[in-house]
């Protein structure tokens, strides 16, 4: 696990996700992370499955235009309740709406932040609303070539970002 702060951001994203076709929306993601996620902010080793190995219960938001793909927040353990208690502040550990409120917002942000970013680079993309699908949803409504998979630790509480390649 590397610990994920301001002074070894740029490291880090090269270490996991070097030479990765997402590593400037990675970098988006984990500096808005860095800087909005009050909690100590782990990242493990990266991997990439096939087909819809990996694809499980959690947040998505799919982007489309000149690319076609989903980033992706997958709760492994409380990870996505810890997500929404560092970024809102709030400590409303079994409210699964205020959760998915502030986890939606989260992930709508940093998606917001880098579609702008890819625009000036005459990328376009545009955003889809994002969805929570437990797992057999997801599985049926996602249709992955390739998923590209970053574990993430929030204070002790495990998550995985996902770039899921439609």
């Amino acid at each position: 696990m590397y610990t994920l702060d301001k002074d070894n951001l740029r490291e880090i994203v090269e270490a996991c996700a070097g030479g990765s076709e997402y590593e400037l929306h990675i970098t988006y993601a984990l500096r808005f992370m860095v800087d909005n996620v009050h909690t100590p902010l782990e990242i493990g080793d990266t991997y990439t499955t096939d087909g819809k190995d990996g694809i499980s219960s959690g947040l998505y938001q799919k982007l489309t235009g000149d690319k076609s793909y989903y980033l992706g927040f997958i709760d492994l353990h409380e990870g996505l309740t810890a997500i929404a208690k560092g970024f809102a502040g709030d400590e409303f550990e079994n409210d699964t709406e205020f959760i998915r409120d502030a986890t939606g917002e989260f992930i709508n942000r940093i998606n917001g932040e880098f579609v702008i970013a890819s625009s000036k680079s005459d990328i376009m993309l545009e955003m889809e609303p994002q969805l929570f699908l437990e797992e057999d949803e997801a599985a049926s409504v996602i249709k992955p070539v390739s998923i590209f998979h970053i574990p993430v630790t929030f204070g002790g509480s495990d998550a995985e970002m996902l770039f899921v390649k439609i």
